[in-house]
């Protein structure tokens, strides 16, 4: 009895850390960078989805939710993965009917051109990233060659391999894969798509057996569960093949009834420009992607009655996703600003802590020290004997001045910690490192002024500067 009781809580014992172990290994990305849709997904109160794009980067990239939640208060969602192919797109979208029911379901068509994954990224991302289930174990079925199915369904074998790669997200959640909205925000700008093919090309290639079996897949899960479907072609660079491609699938969804945009043949009503509006040929910037995101509210707005969700407290993850994304916006440029206009700038953003030092022979310097220091909050009196300062919304929230042989600790959110020391008087030498960030030193100017801008609701240094 004592042996099977022993058995027992052994086998308990190793499930529960070899579960540990895995929530540390475990796939947590589906665009990079630990953003995960998915786990935007599971995070998401049930019921709370009026509209949700699927699709790939290109989803992503030229969707933004957080507008349509700021200009309308519609809760819209994407669930898009990098490179979601055919099969993904419909098991994503029935796991994500597990539990919403959204009214219209925009599906981006992209994954009309390819099948499979190019990247082996990519097939982790669409593979690994969904809970175990019915639809994860069908998905891995279909997409996957048998002699590596196994791999995928046991996930071990793949990511235990992650060990050298981990980092702290491993170890505790990253915040936007809580209460992102499933974009993947970015300001780059590079060479943009141009429109000619989809504007020239009038022909349309007959469907592939994939296509078809994808685009009917789509149509009738959208009959079943009462959901309109709008098929999309997100803005990126097309030649007449692809173009082909997109016109017969057009025909055929609006031949069955469904809605097909177009938005290569729409630059000109949505206002896209190839010079500012792309990240790359293939993907929209955010400036791309409010103009995109604007036409679709405005498809919404004609032609649904949507309820404005804003103010009441279910839709909280959209209130904080729309939050972030004004902190990261707010932030875009700061390190091509002269000097002047930096220093305004981080003065005025909002919502950020800023860790100032004015250390060593700072007084020397011609620059008007003293205004800069009183634009970012030091206070006149405390500029005389220079020092290290936490300083948010203008008011100081630490202080430690340059003579003091303290040690100061300051939280900065609820995971990330600032120490101010002088470290110089314990060595007996001019030093930088009198600032510490979770025990990494981020000095920069040893005779002169400081400025490391820290933002609590990105969890992360957004920017820093030493000036002399």
């Amino acid at each position: 009895m004592k042996k099977g009781i022993r058995g027992v809580c052994f086998v308990v014992l190793l499930g529960l850390i070899l579960g540990h172990i895995y929530s540390v290994l475990s796939w947590k990305d589906t665009a990079g960078n630990y953003l995960s849709s998915v786990q935007q997904l599971y995070h998401t109160p049930k019921q709370t989805m009026d509209v949700v794009f699927m699709g790939s980067s290109h989803c992503y990239c030229s969707i933004y939710p957080e507008y349509l939640w700021r200009d309308y208060g519609y809760s819209a969602f994407d669930m898009a993965v990098s490179g979601q192919d055919k099969s993904a797109n419909y098991y994503s979208l029935l796991e994500l009917l597990k539990t919403q029911s959204p009214q219209v379901v925009f599906v981006e068509a992209y994954a009309l051109l390819y099948d499979g994954y190019s990247q082996e990224g990519n097939a982790y991302r669409n593979l690994l990233s969904m809970k175990n289930s019915i639809n994860n174990f069908r998905l891995i079925r279909e997409a996957v060659d048998e002699e590596k199915q196994m791999d995928y369904l046991l996930r071990w074998p793949i990511v235990h391999t992650r060990y050298a790669e981990l980092t702290r997200y491993d170890f505790v959640q990253y915040a936007p894969s809580e209460y992102g909205r499933g974009a993947n925000w970015g300001w780059g700008q590079g060479t943009g798509a141009w429109p000619e093919a989809a504007k020239s090309c009038m022909s349309a290639a007959p469907l592939s057996e994939e296509n078809l079996r994808w685009l009917d897949r789509i149509l009738t899960l959208g009959a079943e569960k009462d959901i309109d479907i709008v098929f999309y072609v997100a803005p990126m660079q097309v030649y007449n093949e692809e173009q082909a491609i997109y016109n017969g699938a057009a025909e055929y969804v609006t031949a069955a009834g469904a809605e097909w945009i177009d938005c290569n043949k729409l630059f000109d009503e949505m206002g896209i420009s190839a010079d500012t509006d792309f990240e790359d040929a293939y993907h929209c910037n955010a400036h791309g992607a409010e103009k995109v995101t604007s036409y679709m509210g405005r498809y919404l707005q004609e032609n649904y009655e949507l309820e404005d969700h804003r103010g009441d407290d279910t839709y909280t993850a959209w209130d904080q996703s729309l939050r972030l994304y004004q902190h990261c916006e707010a932030a875009q440029g700061l390190e091509q600003l002269d000097m002047e206009s930096y220093l305004k700038a981080v003065a005025e953003l909002e919502g950020v802590k800023l860790i100032v030092a004015l250390e060593g022979d700072y007084k020397s310097s011609t620059l008007p020290m003293d205004q800069y220091a009183a634009w970012l909050g030091v206070p006149p009196e405390q500029y005389e004997t220079g020092g290290k300062w936490v300083i948010s919304e203008g008011e100081v929230k630490a202080f430690l001045d340059n003579m003091s042989t303290e040690i100061v600790c300051v939280e900065l959110s609820g995971r990330d910690f600032a120490v101010l020391e002088n470290v110089s008087l314990k060595s007996g030498e001019s030093v930088l490192n009198n600032i510490r960030i979770n025990g990494e030193y981020y000095g920069k100017a040893l005779n002169g002024l400081t400025v490391i801008v820290y933002d609590p609701l990105r969890e992360a240094i957004i920017s820093a500067r030493g000036i002399a």
